[in-house]
């Protein structure tokens, strides 16, 4: 669940010297949401468990994944950590166990690429349609449990992100081009921040 909620950090990406202008252009996105499908691979079903849902990005308050399933949590991330908001009004916060991940996911979607080298060696891929993919292979010596990250985009937008652990435990999210908002309402600032 970590996984899918990080994930969509990467549509806001800040600049950085070390990511072509095209892409770092996403960073001046203001708040945005953005409709995704999230295709989760184990090795203990043949066809893999696939959720919808909407993200939501503020740059001051984080983001929140909020899935049409029934009874599923609101994910917010933001820099105080995971919360899961259930239906119910219980909150939760992610365990100490997934903390490294979570520094790890949270580097990934910030761009924060000296936290990143840690653990991961990085490899950009430009396409002549305009198209790209940034991957992230795992270090031998680093403690994460993700073996390969990817993202892919666009000059306007991330188009899918793959969390893998290993080639049939894997996360692959599609995105759709995100809408642009003025502002987030109080009532969604309330209901999907915190």
């Amino acid at each position: 669940m970590i996984a899918r909620i990080l994930l969509f950090l990467a549509l806001v990406i800040p600049a950085s010297a070390t990511v072509p202008t095209r892409i770092a252009a996403l960073a001046a996105l203001g708040p945005l949401s953005a409709e995704f499908s999230e295709a989760r691979h184990t090795p203990l079903k043949k066809r893999p468990v696939v959720v919808t849902g909407i993200v939501r990005i503020d740059r001051a308050r984080g983001l929140s994944l909020a899935y049409d399933q029934d009874r599923a949590p609101v994910v917010i991330l933001d820099a105080e950590g995971l919360l899961l908001r259930h239906p119910d009004g219980r909150e939760q916060s992610a365990p100490p166990e997934a903390e490294e991940d979570l520094r790890v996911l949270h580097a990934l979607f910030a761009f924060d690429f000296p936290t990143l080298e840690k653990s991961y060696d990085q490899k950009l891929l430009e396409n002549p349609d305009d198209t790209w993919t940034l991957s992230f292979t795992l270090r031998p010596d680093s403690p994460a449990s993700y073996r390969e990250l990817i993202l892919s985009g666009t000059t306007d937008h991330l188009t899918s992100i793959i969390l893998a652990k290993t080639p049939n435990l894997r996360t692959e999210i599609t995105l759709s081009a995100p809408r642009l908002l003025p502002a987030f309402s109080p009532e969604d600032l309330t209901r999907y921040f915190r």
